[in-house]
């Protein structure tokens, strides 16, 4: 991870969760954000089947990870396997997460999709619409 993606807080104890997501993609979660994801997760029900399993699908696959003083961490064979990573993975942001994808699937997917430039419009007009005029 490289060091300009770091907050200058970031110590050699500092964790980062390697989360499963969509697409193959792993996604790399601050611990901040991890406690928030935690905070929302609490009042879950344990009688609500469908979220526990899901929940255990995902916890199941979660890495905590540390980096070593050149940024880099080891990664689980079986996040690895999950993102397709035989050799080579790749390191992306995505404005609020960092991202690990295998290198053939990002060079299959180097062009922004059309809904990824909606979201982006649809962010930046809210942030106007949400900003006092004065």
């Amino acid at each position: 991870m490289p060091r300009s993606w770091r907050l200058p807080t970031d110590t050699d104890e500092t964790a980062f969760y390697l989360v499963p997501g969509r697409s193959r993609r792993i996604q790399v979660v601050t611990e901040e954000k991890m406690q928030a994801i935690y905070d929302k997760l609490e009042n879950s029900s344990l009688a609500n089947d469908d979220k526990i399993a899901a929940y255990t699908d995902i916890a199941s696959m979660i890495q905590v990870v540390t980096l070593d003083s050149h940024g880099r961490f080891a990664l689980s064979p079986e996040l690895a396997k999950f993102a397709g990573i035989k050799t080579k993975a790749v390191f992306l942001g995505s404005i609020i997460y960092g991202t690990l994808m295998a290198e053939d699937a990002w060079q299959e997917r180097q062009t922004p999709l059309s809904s990824s430039f909606d979201l982006l419009q649809q962010i930046e007009e809210s942030a106007k619409s949400s900003t006092p005029q004065g």
